[in-house]
């Protein structure tokens, strides 16, 4: 009885120690570019958020969508940067508090796009039908939802795409496109623009959305929440922007994300991507 009492007290412990004393932040980025790329990119940043805080940052990359809910649900990431798909998946779940929108290359929002190859006698989505489509995506929205938005305003459903499937990442789903293994592909616009000159085409482009969203957990104190916002907001200067490849952030506004907050009911459709 007493052994039980002592370990069920030991367990109780350190879940209020990891839920309420931890003595750092985790910071996670769901990967949709370079992991290395990225790394070298929030580094940047999650050392001066360790700076001004005065607290330790701890970043991780994350590769898998899977995996990264999964650490959520876990209580393991405090601050996180998704697209915005998923981030809307965080904040339906579990209450994440959006704190900002990525701003890089001078862009806050990105769009996707429907590529073939240049000999196709694909023109536009209409001929789509009954072709074998790809995504760079299964999840995201530039490279996912919203290509299957694109299809879905032209009543096209997934009986009349039988064979539609995700490559995992833009660039092997234009591969695809490339090799003949795919007739077209849904990725995001800067993924296609690397190939134009290699042998695909744009017939198509979605309307835009958020690129990147950083969020708060709804586990970290209100006042927490609020400080670590206005850290970020409060980060002006232009060589560690640079260093980190990140223009600012821009406050997340409701009409960004009026399109993408439907994603359940534009996946829904295509349940083969399920």
């Amino acid at each position: 009885m007493i052994k039980k009492f002592l370990s069920s007290l030991l367990f109780i412990l350190i879940f209020a120690s990891f839920s309420y004393g931890k003595d750092f932040y985790t910071f996670a980025v769901l990967s949709s570019e370079s992991p290395i790329q990225e790394y070298k990119r929030y580094k940047v940043l999650v050392r001066y958020l360790s700076n001004i805080l005065k607290k330790p940052v701890q970043l991780i990359i994350v590769k898998k969508v899977e995996k990264f809910l999964t650490l959520y649900k876990d209580r393991k990431i405090d601050i996180a940067v998704t697209c915005p798909v998923v981030f809307f998946e965080l904040k339906e779940k579990y209450n994440a508090k959006d704190l900002a929108v990525l701003k890089i290359n001078n862009k806050i929002l990105e769009t996707g796009v429907w590529i073939v190859r240049n000999d196709s006698n694909i023109k536009s989505i209409k001929d789509l039908v009954g072709k074998k489509i790809t995504l760079g995506s299964s999840v995201c929205a530039s490279n996912c939802v919203m290509p299957l938005y694109v299809l879905s305003k032209e009543g096209i459903t997934y009986k009349d795409i039988p064979d539609m499937w995700s490559s995992g990442t833009d660039k092997a789903a234009i591969l695809n496109v490339l090799a003949g293994l795919a007739d077209a592909a849904g990725v995001k616009e800067e993924s296609a623009k690397k190939y134009i000159d290699k042998g695909i085409k744009i017939i198509a482009r979605t309307p835009y959305v958020p690129r990147y969203v950083i969020s708060a957990s709804s586990n970290l104190d209100e006042n927490e929440i609020i400080n670590i916002k206005n850290v970020l907001f409060s980060l002006h200067d232009k060589h560690l922007l640079k260093k980190a490849g990140i223009d600012g952030f821009v406050e997340a506004k409701e009409y960004m994300f009026e399109v993408i907050k439907d994603y359940k009911e534009i996946l829904d459709k295509y349940p083969f991507l399920r």
